[in-house]
């Protein structure tokens, strides 16, 4: 297993996580219906019949809020990181051989009425996600006389590229603040979204905020290109915030470095601006034409102004504010 999907699973093995990502990224009436602070874990390794272990990523129960039976509903997650065109019945596997578990412990008179079994997917891979996203759509048909024998299994897609980023911005929530470090471009927008990840994580929610520390060093830096070495000279998100503001800082000096040379052959106001909209391009992308012009024909304050803005906004209108 690699060292991101295994994050995952340490991210959703605290209740906050799965509170979060039910709350507010699924958001279905059925949620409304169960008690979020009842949550606990249960095992999510299985045996076949025939003796071979099979396991799901996490599992996690929880109780009806009406009291109704059976009592418990149970939350089956799989984080996926690339498209799996078997996840239909990868799936209808897991939930089978949990309900022969919950069967084998409990008397034959209750076998009549299961627990309802929700699969989630959580992808945040790059590709789209173009696998079905229920059962009964892959297989064929025969006569509609057989319809009713067809499988029926439907699992809930949590794909993390389809959430806008303003969107995430307006939740505090440690499940918002990852699904925007995944989506993240450059530096500036990880040390933007490490910054709302301390204020969404207390420390008292120690293990949680260890769990993203050792997801961030491991996984993100270095996608950033920050080395080994580098990555190591920090271990907490204070340190992981102020490691990202020193690289930045550098970064913008070299950037302004490269900038002032321009500026002595073109003009320095000049240079002062193609040196933002390079900035502005590389933290919110292609930029339009009206903005173009706005930067360009802007006054030295209002360039030097928008410059120190571009560190800490969370959006394009952030910096160009009057």
């Amino acid at each position: 297993m690699g060292q991101h999907d295994l994050s995952y699973r340490l991210f959703f093995a605290h209740r906050r996580m799965i509170q979060d990502l039910l709350r507010e990224i699924v958001g279905e009436r059925w949620v409304e219906r169960i008690d979020l602070g009842s949550g606990e874990r249960v095992d999510a390794t299985f045996v076949s019949p025939r003796h071979e272990s099979r396991e799901s990523d996490v599992i996690w129960q929880f109780r009806r809020k009406d009291g109704g039976e059976p009592v418990y509903v149970y939350i089956l997650l799989e984080f996926q990181s690339r498209p799996d065109p078997s996840m239909p019945v990868r799936l209808m596997g897991y939930v089978s051989l949990f309900y022969q578990r919950l069967m084998a412990g409990r008397p034959a008179a209750g076998w009549r009425r299961l627990p309802l079994v929700i699969p989630l997917v959580v992808y945040n891979g790059g590709e789209p996600w173009n696998v079905a996203t229920d059962l009964g759509s892959m297989i064929g048909e025969l006569d509609p006389s057989a319809e009713i024998y067809r499988p029926q299994l439907r699992y809930r897609l949590v794909d993390e590229a389809t959430y806008p980023r303003e969107v995430l911005a307006g939740l505090n929530s440690p499940v918002a603040d990852l699904f925007r470090i995944e989506k993240s471009r450059d530096w500036l927008e990880v040390r933007s979204s490490v910054h709302r990840l301390r204020q969404s994580l207390p420390p008292g929610e120690a293990a949680l905020r260890q769990a993203f520390e050792t997801w961030l060093l491991k996984v993100i830096l270095p996608r950033l290109g920050l080395s080994q070495e580098e990555a190591s000279a920090a271990s907490s998100l204070e340190e992981i915030e102020t490691m990202l503001a020193d690289s930045i800082d550098r970064w913008n000096r070299e950037i302004r470095e490269e900038g002032r040379q321009e500026g002595r052959q073109e003009g320095r106001q000049e240079g002062e601006a193609r040196l933002l909209l390079r900035l502005l391009r590389l933290k919110f992308g292609p930029l339009d034409p009206q903005t173009e012009e706005r930067v360009r024909s802007a006054d030295a304050d209002s360039l030097l102004e928008w410059g120190e803005r571009i560190l800490t906004a969370e959006s394009l209108q952030d910096v160009l504010r009057d």
